[in-house]
């Protein structure tokens, strides 16, 4: 796998925190955010789970983790950006003020990319910090967040460990990891060692796109979350699939953010052209009918896939309600984007009051008991 070796300032905070901020957030986000939300109850209140929501998609900026990238680019915390775009202001405060602006219960926290910039000890050391962090963040809210743990992905045995403390010791409610990991995709032989013992515990595993090698080829001038996330997010579900590894490690409960990015729309394609095309050097053609079974393996989270009814249309397709989730990616997206997603998923037509609920909440507490044994 490759590593950081060698990589420019510019070039190590493009890969870091899924290098991209999915909107221009400023450090002037809390006012933004915050005033955004006194006009949000109009849409909020319309929403039958206002109060009850559980997200399984959100960001913690944790300060060690801005040192730690202050001290790798030799760049002050105020001068630091994803791609290009200042660093969103973040604190549990402010995390808690957006929650109870928009009647979300609680928030699962993650970084899953956090470490990708370092290797071997610096690489374990801030999973370590962040993930104690974590658990305190937990210790002092258990009824407003719980969190996926960071791993060391440069090395399988550190993870397994990691994931280990994570789980057995602080109690986390499952781990994350980004798509690929110096551009190997999960569902490669070289992740057996971690997936088999996250099979082995039935480990919940939040899985969030990262800009693919070689993004800025093709990006057009693009911020990579635009298109790239959907498309990487795509690439890391479809080799699971064809790799044989979803089968594989069927215990393990996957979350593939964003609506699994352009999966839904593009899973009948995939199916009918494999077994004309073959699934890759060394791997076994699938049936059409094993690749659709397959790709309705996954659970999703909703996140930037409620702006039209076509885009949950299709998730519906391929996936029940039962495994989807709603989730709304602050900070990196900016809390006044909250109230429309709400308002549009409560407009939506396709779902009964019963899987609505199941998609506020139901869902996400059945994945996560730690969670659900702490709010009840």
């Amino acid at each position: 796998m490759r590593d950081a070796d060698g990589q420019t300032r510019r070039n190590i905070l493009h890969t870091t925190a899924f290098g991209a901020v999915l909107a221009a957030a400023s450090t002037s986000a809390r006012g933004e955010a915050l005033g955004a939300a006194a006009g949000s109850d109009a849409y909020v209140a319309r929403v039958s789970g206002r109060g009850r929501i559980v997200d399984v998609h959100s960001h913690a900026l944790l300060p060690r983790w801005l040192d730690a990238v202050s001290e790798a680019t030799h760049l002050p915390r105020d001068r630091l950006q994803i791609a290009g775009t200042p660093v969103p202001e973040w604190s549990v405060e402010h995390h808690l003020a957006m929650m109870d602006a928009h009647g979300i219960a609680a928030c699962v926290l993650s970084w899953p990319s956090a470490t990708s910039f370092l290797k071997g000890r610096p690489t374990r050391e801030l999973a370590r910090a962040m993930n104690e962090e974590f658990a305190s963040i937990i210790a002092r809210h258990p009824k407003r967040f719980g969190a996926f743990a960071v791993l060391p992905l440069d090395d399988m045995d550190a993870a397994v460990e990691e994931m280990a403390y994570a789980l057995d010791v602080l109690k986390l409610d499952g781990v994350s990891s980004s798509t690929h990991i110096g551009g190997v995709y999960l569902g490669d032989g070289r992740f057996d060692s971690w997936f088999s013992e996250m099979n082995r515990r039935a480990t919940t595993l939040f899985v969030h796109p990262t800009p693919p090698v070689g993004s800025e080829q093709v990006s057009m001038g693009i911020n990579v979350a635009i298109l790239e996330f959907m498309f990487d997010s795509t690439r890391m579900a479809t080799n699971m699939i064809l790799s044989g590894a979803k089968k594989r490690f069927s215990d393990i409960r996957m979350i593939c953010t964003h609506g699994d990015g352009t999966v839904p729309y593009l899973a009948s394609r995939i199916s009918i052209l494999e077994p004309v095309f073959g699934a890759g050097p060394n791997r076994a053609v699938l049936s059409g009918e094993e690749i659709l079974s397959g790709l309705s393996t996954f659970y999703f989270d909703l996140t930037a896939s409620t702006a039209a009814a076509a885009s949950l249309d299709d998730i519906r397709h391929l996936v029940p309600a039962s495994q989807l989730m709603l989730g709304f990616d602050f900070p990196m997206m900016p809390a006044s984007t909250i109230p429309p997603i709400l308002g549009r998923f409560d407009d939506y037509q396709g779902l009964a009051a019963s899987d609505r609920d199941k998609i506020i909440r139901e869902n996400a507490i059945s994945l996560l008991p730690g969670l659900a044994g702490r709010i009840g």
